[in-house]
């Protein structure tokens, strides 16, 4: 398992971190060039295919959960009733998407009053926006597969390939005077080669899997949609919390507000990326657990993946609480620095708070008891968008930034440790104290250490920041090593990086 596990975070840190890398590079060239209106206009758009794509309805997912289970008990007939069965769903959703897109589009103009060239751009771009959506959510029929064969290396591979192909043609048409809807052109073939490629994988990998629609049963469509409609109502819950959002700033202030806005919102996002890489491995692990090993295995592999969460969450929420406004200012200038400083605190504390609970939301979809968290999840999605609309009116983009804050730490910071404890019975405050309580020592030296190199010798060059952030990352690893770590742990963490040295050895042996 622990192999299995390491494999899939390995994969997903290394595709995670080349797309950041991508969109670090990419961002502020698309910022200066389309401009702060027109970048605002994108991250709408954007928005908007955000909430497209919950017409997925939670269908991948629930194919994550039911081929794992199946192929676990090596039943494929089953494993293939459910592709069949999910295919049959988004072929049907997809096409309905792109029957209802012009109407989506004509809302869209006239909610933000885009007018003139601006206007005809944005509806044209919707319309090819829906199609690449219609495409995507199906393709999630494939990736949900994917993540049930723990095939995660397949799933990075295609997604970092169709990211860097994207990017390398958004600089083309860009600096060759197209703009937006040449940019909606690119992300719907890529997502068109993206289905091809994942087609091609499945059939490599797994010959025995099969995508015959004649296999679909309505009961295993009702199977599907009985687990997938809790986790379609979590998807709509983040929605609401992260991309209604761009809406409201959008209506009560202006496209070129969102940019600065987006800026610290996609850093976060980043991070959060980031840590859900984690969490999400972990979710056909619990699945399998819970049919062969019950809730005491899933209780230790909690403690023991909380940790880690802890260890990678705590280290890039406080380096960027405290390094966050050096690291802005280099990489998109001193004027957005100062613009979203407050808005990138707001954001990063949240996201320390939220960070490790995205493991509990995994043992709760692994074991299909998310029906509660989902409930709630929306309900406090819904009390944000009402606060955002209140606040923002008298406190503008740091208003927006505290009503998202509020919500979201009570809800990962209290309701979900909660729920979670329960399903599986164990004990809430042990839970603290074998994790949070073991990564305090830690996390206060790495704020320290940080906050006296930014003082001592504030960081005015990339390379001066990554020297600071690095140097404070390894005393802060040496920290978790003996304070947050058990002997087993520690065991499994030097075995595992002496296999790595000794394959690198052999390597260049040979």
């Amino acid at each position: 398992m622990f192999k299995t596990l390491t494999k899939n975070i390995f994969s997903n840190y290394v595709g995670i971190a080349g797309s950041i890398l991508i969109a670090f590079l990419l961002s502020p060239f698309l910022v200066h060039t389309l401009g702060d209106t027109k970048y605002g206009v994108w991250s709408v758009v954007s928005a908007l295919t955000g909430y497209m794509a919950l017409l997925d309805l939670g269908i991948s997912s629930a194919i994550a959960k039911y081929v794992a289970k199946h192929k676990a008990l090596n039943d494929y007939k089953s494993l293939n009733t459910v592709l069949a069965s999910g295919l049959v769903i988004m072929l049907a959703v997809g096409s309905l998407l792109v029957i209802a897109s012009p109407l989506i589009a004509d809302l869209m103009v006239s909610f933000f009053d885009f007018e003139g060239e601006l206007g005809e751009n944005v509806h044209l771009l919707i319309l090819i926006a829906s199609v690449d959506i219609a495409i995507f959510v199906t393709t999630g029929i494939l990736v949900g597969s994917m993540y049930g064969f723990q095939r995660h290396e397949i799933i990075n591979g295609v997604n970092l390939s169709i990211t860097l192909l994207n990017a390398c043609f958004f600089y083309v048409v860009l600096r060759n005077g197209y703009d937006l809807v040449a940019m909606g052109v690119v992300n719907l073939v890529g997502n068109v080669i993206a289905a091809v490629i994942f087609i091609i994988a499945l059939r490599k990998i797994e010959p025995k899997a099969s995508l015959d629609i004649r296999n679909a049963e309505k009961p295993v469509v009702r199977t599907i949609f009985t687990y997938s409609k809790y986790t379609f109502l979590s998807m709509l819950a983040m929605q609401l919390v992260y991309y209604s959002d761009a809406f409201v700033i959008g209506f009560f202030m202006s496209a070129a507000a969102i940019t600065y806005y987006t800026i610290p919102w996609s850093l976060s996002e980043y991070t959060n990326k980031l840590i859900h890489a984690i969490a999400e491995t972990f979710v056909p692990v619990f699945s399998e657990q819970e049919a062969t090993q019950g809730n005491k295995a899933i209780y230790d592999t909690y403690i023991s993946g909380t940790k880690f969460m802890l260890m990678i969450s705590n280290l890039l929420c406080i380096g960027m609480l405290v390094m966050g406004d050096y690291f802005v200012g280099l990489w998109m200038g001193e004027k957005y620095a100062v613009a979203c400083s407050a808005v990138l605190s707001i954001m990063f504390f949240t996201q320390l708070i939220k960070g490790p609970q995205l493991l509990s939301y995994s043992i709760l979809l692994g074991t299909a008891n998310h029906r509660r968290f989902s409930q709630y999840n929306f309900a406090f999605s819904v009390l944000n968008l009402i606060l955002s609309i209140i606040f923002i009116q008298r406190y503008g983009l740091i208003g927006v930034a505290g009503a998202t804050a509020f919500t979201q730490i009570v809800f990962y910071g209290i309701i979900t440790p909660v729920l979670t404890s329960r399903v599986i019975g164990s004990s809430l405050l042990s839970y603290f104290k074998e994790t949070y309580l073991r990564a305090l020592p830690a996390s206060v030296i790495l704020l320290a250490t940080l906050y006296w190199l930014a003082r001592v010798d504030p960081p005015d060059s990339y390379l001066l920041l990554l020297s600071q952030a690095l140097l404070a990352a390894a005393i802060y690893t040496v920290v978790c090593y003996w304070t947050l770590l058990n002997s087993p742990e520690r065991q499994f963490l030097i075995e595992k990086v002496s296999a790595v040295t000794g394959r690198l050895s052999a390597a260049r042996a040979g």
